[in-house]
């Protein structure tokens, strides 16, 4: 089986001792003066009274001024006007929206922030909000700061023992045409691997040479073939892949990313463990996209841009999840 760590931060103590026990210290929340992020709709997501009339020229079209209008009428009037109470609404908002890139199961949490929001929209006066905003941060505040900062690797398991291929010659052959095809100019064949820089990985020098590293296993549905391009680490990604293997039937395709590889949660549906991939878009944004199985393959079923928003007091990472998509995956 491939294996891979999500968490990177045992290298990160080894190497930078300071630095490590810097980010132990607890989460804080930043301060709403001074915030702001690279993207306006990330800004307004999470601070929906937020002063852009010190920008210079940022406003030359009033598409900017359009925006911040909308964002502050879902509010009762004169929030902004309130110190307190706006600074109460960043709180609230960036607890639900940070909060959501820190823990695994983020469509349970979607439910939560949801009903909450209801509640915000149904709000006709500050006293209102300001009520519903103490109910949020007493909420989401023990879950924030009670999230470790070094976080243990996850522990699902997608597969439940070896597949030994030794016997069976056609399922083999099977499997040398899967691996051709993946190594084709369209899938991993077509990736530059020098242009990433340093990677590694262990050859079987048994086996041909390919473009793909692979691995076949049993799993609760059956014996499925995995496999990924040759490019690893955290600044590239990589195409990956989950195919179920039954006898005398073409190999079915449960999962294929673009933004590999994935990572094994411990939550399941319909009996099989779901999926995260991290794709890195830019230098302060990756595409996170969960994966659950829905009986026949993986489906995505929930996903958000993580912006980075720097650090907050205490020297730890601060994200926001914006542009959230959903989709409902009924498990049994």
């Amino acid at each position: 089986m491939i294996k891979k760590t999500l968490y990177l931060l045992s290298l990160l103590i080894i190497v930078f001792p300071a630095y490590a026990q810097q980010i132990k210290q607890e989460r804080t929340i930043p301060s709403i003066d001074p915030f702001a992020s690279g993207y306006l709709s990330t800004s307004l997501l999470i601070n929906p009274c937020l002063d852009i009339s010190s920008i210079e020229n940022y406003d030359s079209d009033g598409y900017t001024t359009r925006m911040v209008d909308e964002a502050k009428a879902a509010y009762p009037a004169n929030t902004c006007n309130n110190p307190a109470l706006a600074n109460k609404l960043f709180k609230a908002r960036f607890l639900q929206y940070s909060t959501i890139t820190l823990v695994d199961d983020p469509w349970n949490l979607d439910i939560k922030i949801v009903e909450q929001n209801k509640l915000i929209s149904q709000c006709k006066d500050t006293a209102c909000l300001d009520k519903a905003l103490d109910a949020i941060i007493s909420q989401l505040y023990p879950l924030y700061i009670s999230i470790p900062i070094d976080r243990p690797p996850t522990s699902g398991q997608l597969c439940n023992g070896k597949v030994d291929l030794a016997s069976d010659k056609k399922m083999d052959i099977v499997i040398k045409k899967l691996v051709a095809s993946l190594s084709t100019d369209d899938n991993c064949g077509s990736e530059d691997l020098s242009a990433y820089g340093s990677y590694s990985y262990d050859e079987d020098k048994s086996k041909p040479y390919t473009n793909v590293l692979f691995d076949i296993c049993k799993a609760n549905v059956g014996d499925l073939f995995i496999a990924e391009c040759k490019v690893f680490g955290n600044q590239a990604n990589t195409q990956t892949w989950i195919y179920l293997l039954k006898p005398n039937i073409e190999p079915k395709l449960l999962f294929n990313s673009y933004q590999g590889p994935y990572y094994l949660l411990d939550s399941t549906c319909n009996g099989m463990p779901d999926l995260m991939t991290s794709g890195r878009y830019s230098m302060g944004e990756h595409h996170t996209v969960y994966y659950r199985y829905n009986g026949q393959q993986y489906e995505a079923t929930y996903s958000y841009m993580q912006v980075g928003i720097g650090r907050d007091d205490n020297g730890n990472s601060m994200s926001i999840a914006d542009l959230i998509e959903k989709k409902e995956i009924i498990c049994k």
